[in-house]
Order: structure tokens, then C-alpha cells, then sequence
């Protein structure tokens, strides 16, 4: 009984501090969307000094204060590029909370993702290099080079590959001529 009680107060303490996170955030896009309403002139240093302090609440800080400054799509941009230098992780969740809240600012938001993220997950080296990815996939031939040869394609005398017994051409049989002639 005692361990009941003592396991009941201990998830009921943990399921409050999970719902205070989310509140935080809440609280916090509550007060971004303020501040920028009275500050419009402010609203890059707000958005950046707030996602430095609580990347995590990144989306809800920069819906937050694209509302509230009522911005147009070049404004949105400046805001997500602000955004994204001050939490480079949540670049790509940044972006979409922004097109959600103003989607005629898409065509400015990709302009700025391509700006800051070229690459779009390559890897530096293999974009820059302009040599051939080392490793397994480089050393193996290609299958289209070459069919059937090769330790890819089809092996001769097997499934799919030349027929153990030739195919001899179709046989043509001609029809009797019957014309009647007398």
C-alpha cells in the first residue's frame, strides 16, 4: 500500500514536470508574440536570443513571432534565417513551422534553407572533392555495363541466362495446294 502511494506521487511529480515543458514553450511564444508586437523593429535579435536560449521551443518562438509582427514573406525569411543561426539542429523543423504559419513565404524561406544548407545531407567532402565515393559501392561494376558477364547478371546454361536446350526455328508447314484443275 505504501509503495502504491509512493510510486502514485512520484509518476504524478514526473507527469508534471513533462507538462511545465510543454507549458514553457507555450509560455514562451506567448511572450515572443508580445514583445514583438510592442518591438517590430526588434524582431531578429527576439527570435535569435530566444531560440539560443531554448532551441528545443525553436518552432512555437518563430510561429510566434511571425504572428505577432504580422510579417511579410521577406520578413519571414529574415526571421527563419535568424532562427536557424542560432540553432542550426532544428534548421529544417524552423523552416516548416515558419511556411505553416505564412505559406506565401515559401518561394523565400527555400531561398534562405538553399543559402544556408547547399549540401542538403551530402557530405562536404564528396561535394567539394569532385572525386568518386571510396569504399564498396566505387569498386563494384556496374551491371548495366556489361550484361550477363561478370559476377552480376545472369550465368549461362541457368535460369534466365542462355537456355540449356537450343530453340530450333518454328516449322512451317504449307497447306496442300487444292486447286481443282480438270
Amino acid at each position: 500500500m505504501k509503495q502504491t502511494i509512493l510510486f502514485g506521487a512520484i509518476a504524478s511529480l514526473m507527469a508534471m514536470g513533462m507538462v511545465s515543458a510543454e507549458v514553457d514553450c507555450l509560455k514562451l511564444a506567448l511572450t515572443v508574440k508580445q514583445s514583438v508586437s510592442n518591438e517590430q523593429s526588434k524582431v531578429l535579435e527576439i527570435v535569435s536570443k530566444e531560440v539560443s536560449a531554448s532551441p528545443k521551443c525553436a518552432c512555437e518562438i518563430v510561429k510566434a513571432a511571425i504572428e505577432g509582427s504580422q510579417a511579410e514573406p521577406k520578413t519571414v525569411a529574415a526571421i527563419v534565417e535568424a532562427a536557424a543561426n542560432a540553432a542550426p539542429d532544428q534548421m529544417r523543423l524552423v523552416a516548416q513551422c515558419a511556411v505553416a504559419v505564412a505559406p506565401d513565404a515559401l518561394a523565400e524561406v527555400q531561398a534562405v534553407m538553399a543559402k544556408l544548407d547547399p549540401n542538403r545531407g551530402e557530405s562536404v567532402e564528396s561535394s567539394k572533392s569532385g572525386k568518386e565515393p571510396a569504399g564498396e559501392v566505387a569498386a563494384m561494376p556496374n551491371p548495366l555495363d556489361f550484361p550477363g558477364q561478370g559476377p552480376i547478371g545472369p550465368m549461362p546454361g541457368g535460369p534466365g541466362g542462355e537456355p540449356m536446350f537450343p530453340t530450333l526455328p518454328p516449322v512451317i508447314i504449307n497447306p496442300p495446294d487444292v486447286s481443282e484443275t480438270d
